[in-house]
């Protein structure tokens, strides 16, 4: 075999996994996470969740709008244990859009089991 050969192969091969890894193939097992976060029973307004495995795994992250938040399958988390933090922000008025986004409420952690097709419901305490 000639050098050129085993260099447009190797490099052929080299793409097809960099391909791979990044198009989704290491998306086995991940499954969407849906679901939302109120507090005191009112939906935050803005905001953003964070999963943290407890074990080995990726993290995933997501805004949280109206109490709302959805992180399709493909960037979603293992099932298993996570530890979850919750960020509040006050809504912007329409009328000053350049001003900064205050806190809501201090940040808010607590652990959840991702299980597939289970929705997550957060409520983060008044007193928090």
């Amino acid at each position: 075999m000639s050098s050129n050969f085993v260099k447009t192969y190797s490099l052929l091969f080299a793409f097809l996994a960099c391909l791979c890894l990044f198009s989704g193939c290491s998306n086995k097992g991940k499954t969407k996470l849906e679901g939302e976060v109120t507090r005191g029973g009112e939906p935050v307004a803005i905001g953003t969740i964070t999963f943290t495995p407890k074990a080995e795994g990726f993290r995933a992250i997501q805004t949280i709008t109206d109490g709302k938040f959805e992180i399709p399958e493909k960037f979603g988390v293992q099932p298993g244990e996570y530890n979850v933090a919750i960020e509040g922000y006050e809504e912007i008025p329409e009328d000053d859009p350049d001003q900064v986004a205050k806190k809501a409420f201090p940040d808010y952690y607590t652990t959840v089991t991702v299980e597939p097709g289970k929705p997550i419901v957060v409520d983060v305490p008044v007193n928090e």
